[in-house]
């Protein structure tokens, strides 16, 4: 029966699509919510002017890890779509990404009000770093279970180059964190910048 169950279950990669929209809707929606004025009431242009701009941290962290959302949404996305179809140990691998997912609203916070701290850069690299262990976990399940055919594969070193280069990059902008953490968060914004608008490259990625 066991066996049984675990044939059938977690077939379908249109419901695995559903979730993984609706669970980064949700996360990318919480980024937001970290934009707050202080309860004070500005009595004036000026004191609303210096309430905003002491949002700038949060203003740049929601920035930079809304895009970051977009960008994972869009590697699996396109990984989902080469698929043929599913199964439960794929379905899985998604959780775990998605986990991670609903995570980054709270590493985004905290590096929006500690972003003077090396601490709060590494922990959020961390959950990206998460992020592409689990989205390179999807990878290898989809070609061990030969759920992409002959077709997509082209489409599957693609995508493993562009996660490849994404983690290396994203890594050695936290490395950064250890000399200068601020630094290290504006080589983050820059290396997501590249992935934002993907120029092209004497290689493919």
């Amino acid at each position: 029966m066991t066996t049984a169950y675990n044939q059938l279950s977690g077939r379908s990669i249109e419901r695995v699509n559903t979730l993984v929209d609706g669970v980064f809707a949700i996360a990318m929606t919480l980024l937001v919510l970290d934009l707050r004025l202080p309860a004070e009431s500005a009595e004036s242009n000026h004191a609303l002017w210096d309430q905003l701009a002491g949002l700038a941290p949060q203003l740049a962290a929601y920035a930079l890890s809304f895009t970051m959302l977009a960008t994972f949404w869009l590697a699996l996305h396109t990984l989902l779509r080469l698929c043929s179809g599913s199964d439960r140990h794929l379905v899985w691998a998604c959780l775990a990404f998605l986990f991670f997912v609903t995570t980054l609203p709270f590493t985004a916070s905290v590096l929006a009000d500690h972003m003077h701290l090396a601490l709060a850069v590494g922990l959020y690299w961390f959950n990206l770093a998460m992020l592409g262990v689990c989205l390179a976990w999807v990878v290898a399940h989809v070609n061990r279970a030969r759920l992409v055919d002959e077709e997509g594969q082209p489409g599957m070193v693609l995508v493993r180059r562009r996660l490849v280069l994404a983690q290396a990059l994203y890594a050695v902008a936290a490395l950064g964190a250890l000399l200068n953490p601020v630094a290290s968060i504006v080589a983050l914004a820059v290396v997501q910048l590249f992935f934002v608008f993907s120029p092209r490259l004497p290689w493919r990625v």
